[in-house]
């Protein structure tokens, strides 16, 4: 028997780990509730990377809009962010401005307006980077880790990636 966790919400509410201890005999794939948090929390997941020494571009976490703001107001125009709402937002909780302006109505779509509910109480204002993005998968059993080919993810809609990101 095994049991294959995907929605990302029982994942961070810990059903692996409750799975583990009342279905021993069960296997279980997902990651337990400590590994989810670097998916339930995009600040969570940046502060990780900066700990760490992982490459991740320039960033800053808010818990405050005007704080939010202010930091932006204080960049280079030139300078273009993206805006996310820290939280599990179904996939659709990064914003992609192109003006600081923009920028700003961003920040005050999550964190005020509660586009995306209590997932944009904390929101990541981090550096636009250029280029594919790629995602690299590992599976682990607690012992040795696999790891899976690369695979491109390919978020914009529309043509020239004119669109909203897709999830």
């Amino acid at each position: 028997d095994m049991v294959v966790v995907g929605p990302e919400q029982p994942l961070v509410d810990g059903l692996v780990d409750v799975l583990a201890v009342e279905c021993p005999g069960v296997r279980v794939f997902g990651p337990s509730r400590a590994g989810a948090e670097l998916e339930a929390s995009k600040a969570f997941t940046k502060d990780f990377l900066q700990q760490h020494n992982i490459p991740t571009a320039k960033y800053r976490n808010f818990t405050s809009a005007t704080e939010a703001i202010a930091y932006v107001k204080s960049l280079s125009p030139t300078d273009r962010q993206v805006v996310k709402a820290s939280g599990l937002a179904a996939g659709k909780g990064v914003l992609l401005p192109t003006t600081p302006e923009e920028t700003i109505a961003a920040i005050h779509e999550i964190m005020s307006d509660k586009a995306f509910g209590a997932a944009g109480d904390t929101c990541v204002v981090e550096s636009f980077m250029t280029g594919p993005e790629a995602s690299c998968l590992a599976f682990c059993d607690g012992k040795t880790a696999v790891l899976m080919p690369a695979a491109q993810d390919h978020k914009r809609a529309l043509d020239g990636d004119e669109g909203l990101n897709t999830g």
